[in-house]
């Protein structure tokens, strides 16, 4: 008896299972079950941080979703366009891709205009290039109205108090004020990027014009049309193309007598608009 009872204490001291002998063909199953309710604890965690994640509007929350995609789709998907000859590039690509950096399709782009030494019909010029920019990307503009915001002010750069971002500025200046007017340059446009999880997207951005060079051009017979291509090539700026050396476009750095979008700049409209949402 003495030697049953101690060979049933080393049983115990090894398993940990009391005085029942059957532990010891039944140690390796308990051992097997924990290992087993460990793995349910760990599916059921993670399908519910999964849950979580689905259910969150933050923006964090929604990156992660686009990234391994579960993103919404853009309202509208324009196809990509065949370039032939043509030319374009892009203002910024993602890291380690060729990807462009773009504005979140499935948001509406905010503009507002400061009127102060803009030519007579300028909100007409503005509409105008929304449009242009619009179809060819699928991207939404909404012109929310005026404002006396000037550029390169520090709400190009910085978030609103609230959270979000002030809307695209489009105004008149001169070189006194904005230098990079200086020269024959007529206009500027670009935006500002954050990045989210390693990938960068457009949150607002400013098109700066030279007022003296529209009052040049509003003497000739075809100023409208002049306005409108430097207004028009301002916002492809904007969206993120750059300048290319083919007078065939519109994006040209040597524009002479273009105004309208060439075969580059179409192909590279669309592809500015696939940008990801969220």
């Amino acid at each position: 008896m003495l030697r049953r009872r101690g060979e049933l204490d080393r049983l115990d001291a090894r398993y940990g299972l009391g005085s029942d002998p059957r532990g010891v063909s039944g140690g390796p199953t308990y051992r097997a079950r924990h290992r087993f309710n460990g793995l349910v604890a760990t599916v059921a965690t993670v399908g519910m941080l999964g849950l979580l994640l689905l259910m969150d509007g933050g923006g964090v929350a929604v990156a992660t979703r686009a990234l391994v995609g579960l993103g919404p789709e853009p309202p509208v998907r324009v196809a990509l366009v065949d370039p032939g000859k043509g030319t374009y590039a892009f203002m910024a690509h993602q890291p380690g891709s060729r990807d462009p950096v773009a504005y979140d399709p499935c948001e509406v782009i905010r503009v507002e205009v400061n009127p102060d030494g803009a030519p007579a019909g300028y909100r007409e010029l503005v509409d105008t290039a929304v449009d242009h920019v619009s179809e060819p990307t699928g991207l939404r503009f909404a012109v929310v109205g005026e404002t006396d915001r000037r550029p390169h002010s520090d709400n190009r750069r910085t978030a609103l108090p609230g959270g979000g971002w002030p809307p695209v500025l489009v105004s008149w200046a001169d070189s006194d004020h904005v230098p990079g007017l200086a020269g024959d340059v007529a206009g500027l446009g670009g935006s500002t990027s954050i990045e989210e999880l390693g990938r960068r997207r457009y949150v607002t951005g400013e098109i700066t014009l030279d007022r003296g060079a529209f009052q040049h051009i509003s003497g000739r017979p075809d100023s409208r049309a002049q306005m409108q291509a430097i207004l028009d090539h301002e916002f492809g700026h904007l969206i993120g193309l750059t300048h290319v050396h083919d007078r065939g476009e519109l994006m040209s750095d040597d524009n002479v007598g273009r105004t309208t979008w060439g075969p580059g700049d179409l192909a590279g409209l669309s592809r500015l608009g696939r940008g990801r949402c969220g």
